[in-house]
């Protein structure tokens, strides 16, 4: 249980002032702290590099250009290309990427022999060996073109600071349980936990309440699906709260996708990315306070930031995400809770995953 004489809101650590110690002695553990950088910053760099090494679709993703002519007060143009199977793609054409702007114009094409052309009868374009050209036509005729636009998440590849957890690393399962026979995940190369499509969800031995968690984690392209079966998984905190994991690349961002805590809250904006290309979560959770008579105080809350980005800001919630919202809500838990991870049919992918135990000292 949290007590409600602990319900200061949780901040970020200040680092020492080196300025208030001797020349020699400020300097020593400044290399040091230089020379681990430079690993950390080298495999820093290593997942950067490995952050989309899986996109081999010559036409999903993220574009972006200017207009050539025809547009002098808005001149910037954006696509996402979302494939749907069977040859077929959707193409979102708005002036601004990842931000809550209407669209231009959404089209389906279909592609043939490594071309993706589309005309609806206003916007027209091709995508042809890594080039994206098109324009449209009526009073504000103009030509456009486009380039390949990656999105690396600033956390990507964040090393665990100082005192925290490091749930998963691709060393083993110490931190986990609830493998039941014949249903365990599967470590792979690179320190890659990934989930196996049985629905045997995962959690952590050890219990938390407030924390701040960090996970990178990679969806599989599924074009043929929709909806909830295209690479649906979940985060879950004090194993209550659900982050939603879902590829929700070029979607609206409802408060079921991906960057929504579910059923709860949709996310301020969908910062999804394609799939195959590794994104992260970084998750603050304060838990619910209730006073020496067990008596809820306050409900718990999260901050959720999707690749870089604050999509949920110390947003309150008022029951558990399993619940049905037209239901009254359940008292939250007075415990700590695992950290658990969904495993809902697709083979989702996870790796650098650790927490810090932010906890009153002996709640957790």
């Amino acid at each position: 249980m949290v007590n409600a004489h602990r319900t200061s809101r949780i901040h970020f650590s200040i680092p020492t002032r080196l300025t208030e110690l001797p020349y020699f002695t400020r300097l020593l553990p400044l290399l040091l702290l230089c020379g681990i950088a430079w690993v950390f910053q080298a495999r820093a760099e290593e997942a950067v590099a490995d952050s989309c090494a899986g996109i081999t679709d010559p036409f999903l993703g993220d574009w972006k250009g200017l207009w050539k002519t025809g547009e002098d007060k808005h001149p910037d143009i954006t696509a996402q290309v979302v494939p749907l199977g069977n040859n077929q793609y959707q193409i979102t054409l708005a002036e601004a990427l990842y931000q809550r702007v209407p669209p231009d114009a959404v089209i389906t094409a279909t592609s043939n022999g490594g071309v993706l052309n589309f005309d609806d009868g206003f916007y027209y374009g091709e995508i042809k060996e890594g080039r994206f050209h098109g324009g449209r036509g009526g009073d504000k005729a103009g030509i456009f073109e486009m380039e390949r636009f990656l999105l690396t998440p600033p956390s990507l590849g964040a090393p665990p600071p100082e005192g925290t957890i490091i749930l998963f690393d691709g060393s083993g399962f110490a931190e986990w349980g609830r493998f039941p026979k014949g249903s365990g995940w599967d470590s792979l190369e690179g320190g890659i936990l990934q989930a196996n499509p049985n629905l045997s969800t995962i959690e952590t031995r050890r219990k938390f309440s407030d924390c701040r968690l960090h996970l990178e984690f990679r969806i599989p392209l599924l074009p043929d699906a929709r909806g909830q079966e295209r690479g649906n998984s979940g985060v879950f905190l004090q194993h209550y709260y659900e982050v939603q994991i879902l590829d929700s690349y070029g979607l609206p961002g409802y408060w079921n996708e991906c960057g929504a805590i579910y059923r709860i809250s949709a996310p301020w904006v969908n910062m999804c990315l394609p799939p195959l290309q590794w994104q992260t979560y970084d998750i603050e959770f304060r838990a619910a306070r209730f006073d020496d008579q067990g008596n809820l105080l306050e409900n718990a809350r999260m901050t959720v930031l999707h690749n870089g980005v604050v999509v949920q800001k110390d947003r309150e919630m008022p029951r558990g995400t399993s619940g049905d919202a037209k239901k009254p809500p359940v008292s939250p838990p007075k415990d700590p809770g695992s950290i658990r991870l969904q495993s809902h049919k697709n083979r989702v992918q996870f790796r650098n995953i650790w927490v810090e135990d932010l906890a009153p000292t002996g709640q957790n």
